[in-house]
C-alpha cells in the first residue's frame, strides 16, 4: 500500500514537473522570476523598438496589460499604427505613442528620435528601453565588406 502510495506521488510530481516544463516554455528559470510585477512596470515609460511585429509586437501587449505607457519604434508607421489599434482594442486605458525610425539612419537623425521620445509623455523621459530592432545592412562578401560597415554592425 505504501509502495502504491509513493508510486502514485512520484507519477504526480512528474506530471506537474512536465507541465511546469511545458508552460514556462522549457526554460525552469522562469519560475523563479514569478508572475510580472505590475507594481514595477505601471505609469512608467517603455520604449520599444522592433514592435512592428514579433517578439516586439508581444512585448508591447505585455507592457500594456501592466499598465506602462508606451513608446512604439520600428520603420513601417503603418504596422506600428496596427500595433497601437490592437493594444488600445485589448487595453483601452493604455496610453500609447507612435514613433517611427529607422536605425540605419545617421547619428543626427537617430538623436532627434531620442528628443522625440524623452519628451513624448510631458518630458517624463524613458524609464525603460526594449532594444529589439535588428539593423539590417545589405548582404555583401566577406572581402566586400567596408571599414564603416564593420563599425556600424560590430562596434
Amino acid at each position: 500500500m505504501l509502495l502504491l502510495f509513493a508510486l502514485l506521488a512520484g507519477a504526480g510530481a512528474a506530471a506537474f514537473f512536465l507541465f511546469k516544463f511545458a508552460t514556462t516554455d522549457g526554460d525552469f528559470t522562469l519560475l523563479s522570476c514569478g508572475q510580472p510585477r505590475r507594481d514595477k512596470v505601471d505609469g512608467k515609460v517603455v520604449w520599444i523598438t522592433g514592435a512592428s511585429r514579433g517578439i516586439g509586437e508581444v512585448l508591447s501587449m505585455q507592457f500594456a496589460s501592466l499598465g506602462a505607457k508606451l513608446i512604439l519604434s520600428a520603420r513601417n508607421k503603418n504596422e506600428l499604427e496596427r500595433v497601437k489599434y490592437n493594444i488600445v482594442s485589448k487595453h483601452p486605458d493604455s496610453r500609447v505613442e507612435v514613433l517611427p525610425m529607422d536605425l540605419s539612419s545617421d547619428e543626427e537623425s537617430l538623436k532627434e528620435v531620442v528628443h522625440a521620445a524623452e519628451s513624448l509623455f510631458s518630458s517624463a523621459g524613458v524609464d525603460y528601453m526594449i532594444h529589439n530592432a535588428a539593423f539590417e545592412r545589405p548582404k555583401r562578401g566577406v572581402l566586400e565588406e567596408t571599414e564603416e560597415g564593420l563599425k556600424a554592425g560590430y562596434f
